[in-house]
């Protein structure tokens, strides 16, 4: 069933077969809202559409404050509490409520608030205190390519943090997405905005506003927004026969956060050693018992992230799978209640959002403070984003370090058999050479014994050695008993090989070549 048959099923707002705006009016919570405060300014330029004076209209009466760019955006506080500290600016009358949210009426359908925080806190994370770091640029967290030098020019007050909630899980066009939350970073706090649309119809006046509020910024960050929010948006703009034009740097911190930590989980081993310091040997074990010993993968869900990186664990939250079906049930039955647990869910979402992203740029940013644990992550988030040298030079930095405090001893070993693969590509043999002569001896560790034998055939020139160090390889698998097709096994074999025929050969000039 489409989108348009859900709704005519669940009932249209427009056609009087549920309550009216002016029926919510009456409803609203027994306190009332306090009388709005004359206009601070009159004339100024809209914030959030160009071109059109829906969103002045609303304003007037409000409080109005600088907005990003020179702009103007109205200042509506919702009045409800939130776990934050919120402004103290009295809250104008509101057209409409969803539990105890007010919101105020741009068109018919689309309703606006915004909320500005002075200083949040989430957890154990403060905003105040991420803001008081040096003024960050937002070159390290993005790919080495033809916007990499844009990111020295974005300022993380030029970001725009984007969520949206749907009515479903897709991608396509028939996915609605009926609640827009938006938030910048600003000299006085955070500044969160939603926007709400009761219906599809709405979507036609929603959409320059949207537009003009994005152009305003220089990069846009989501949570999975990549491969969800701004395909779902592009798709609804098309329907309009439109054209959504994001900015050209998106940073999604969900990509972000799974290469910084994507090798960070607890690794089960009764000997202490390295689940990768075996890598030649084989599997005697089955694959059910393989599956019961694998240990569980980090997840990389915003509510995780929130609690892994900010120690904030969100307490009475809607999951997300339901907001779709809550959505509809407005829709036909007219319940509000849960609505407002919508609206709380995507504010939490944009709190979270804008201090996770905070967070990364303090990471990166003072990568040389850090934990070597997180120093690892952002070694190889450099590598994935095209900057070998800066992660070889963090590696450099924490492999002399054979203990540190939560330094799994797994990823000790992966980061340095990563350091001598980048500094043999790089050119350093010796350095190179050095760092798998010790991963051998300590771990002994297939990848280094075939990479020395390589090193020593090819940069050393010195037969015997690269013949002996795969001769070592060998005879450790054979003892170990791999498996006919093991790759290191088969690897070996052919290596001493020929090793042994070019040493006997060496004298000759048709000696074959090494591989």
């Amino acid at each position: 069933m489409d989108l348009s048959s859900k709704l005519a099923l669940y009932g249209d707002k427009s056609s009087g077969s549920t309550k009216t705006a002016g029926d919510e009016q009456r409803q609203a919570p027994e306190h009332s809202a306090p009388e709005p405060s004359p206009i601070v300014e009159s004339g100024a330029e809209s914030g959030v559409e160009t071109g059109t004076d829906k969103v002045a209209q609303v304003a007037a009466g409000a409080n109005t404050s600088q907005g990003r760019n020179g702009g103007r955006a109205p200042r509506f506080f919702a009045g409800a509490d939130g776990g934050s500290d919120h402004s103290s600016v009295a809250s104008p009358a509101y057209e409409y409520w969803l539990g105890k949210i007010g919101l105020r009426a741009l068109a018919e359908g689309l309703y606006y608030r915004k909320e500005v925080y002075p200083d949040l806190t989430l957890g154990s994370t403060r905003l105040g205190g991420l803001l008081v770091h040096p003024m960050q640029y937002l070159t390290d967290l993005l790919p080495s390519n033809g916007l990499h030098d844009t990111g020295d020019l974005i300022h993380r007050n030029d970001v725009l943090f984007i969520d949206t909630e749907t009515t479903g899980l897709g991608r396509g066009p028939g996915n609605f997405p009926f609640l827009y939350g938006l938030a910048w970073i600003a000299e006085d706090g955070l500044h969160f905005e939603q926007f709400f649309l009761d219906g599809p119809g709405a979507e036609e006046e929603f959409q320059p506003m949207l537009r003009s509020r994005v152009s305003a910024f220089a990069a846009i960050c989501s949570y999975n927004g990549k491969s969800f929010d701004i395909p779902v948006i592009r798709n609804r703009f098309i329907l309009l026969g439109e054209r959504f034009r994001a900015p050209p740097v998106h940073l999604d911190l969900f990509h972000f956060w799974r290469s910084v930590l994507g090798g960070m989980r607890k690794r089960k081993s009764s000997s202490g050693g390295s689940s990768k310091a075996n890598a030649g040997s084989s599997r005697s074990s089955s694959a059910t018992e393989g599956a019961a010993d694998e240990p569980p993968r980090r997840s990389f869900k915003q509510k995780d992230m929130e609690r892994d990186i900010l120690g904030f664990e969100r307490k009475d939250d809607l999951p997300g799978a339901e907001v779709p079906q809550v959505y509809f049930d407005y829709r036909k039955y007219g319940y509000k209640d849960r609505m407002e647990q919508v609206l709380r869910h995507n504010e939490w979402d944009l709190q979270g959002l804008a201090l996770l992203f905070l967070k990364a740029v303090a990471l990166v940013d003072a990568r040389r403070d850090q934990s070597a644990l997180f120093r690892s992550g952002v070694a190889r988030m450099f590598l994935r984003h095209g900057k070998p040298r800066d992660s070889a030079l963090l590696l450099q930095e924490i492999q002399s370090a054979d203990e540190d405090e939560g330094y799994d001893e797994g990823l000790l070993y992966a980061d340095r058999l990563l350091l001598g693969l980048l500094l043999k590509r790089s050119g350093q043999w010796e350095k190179a050479l050095n760092v798998f002569d010790a991963l051998w001896k300590k771990y002994r560790c297939m990848q280094s014994c075939i990479e020395l034998s390589r090193l020593f055939e090819r940069q050393r020139g010195d037969l015997a050695l690269a013949l002996d160090q795969a001769v070592q390889g060998l005879e450790l698998l054979e003892f170990r008993g791999a498996a006919e097709n093991d790759r290191y096994l088969r690897d070996l074999t052919r290596r001493t090989r020929r090793l042994a025929l070019r040493k006997e050969r060496a004298s000759g000039s048709g000696s074959p070549e090494a591989d």
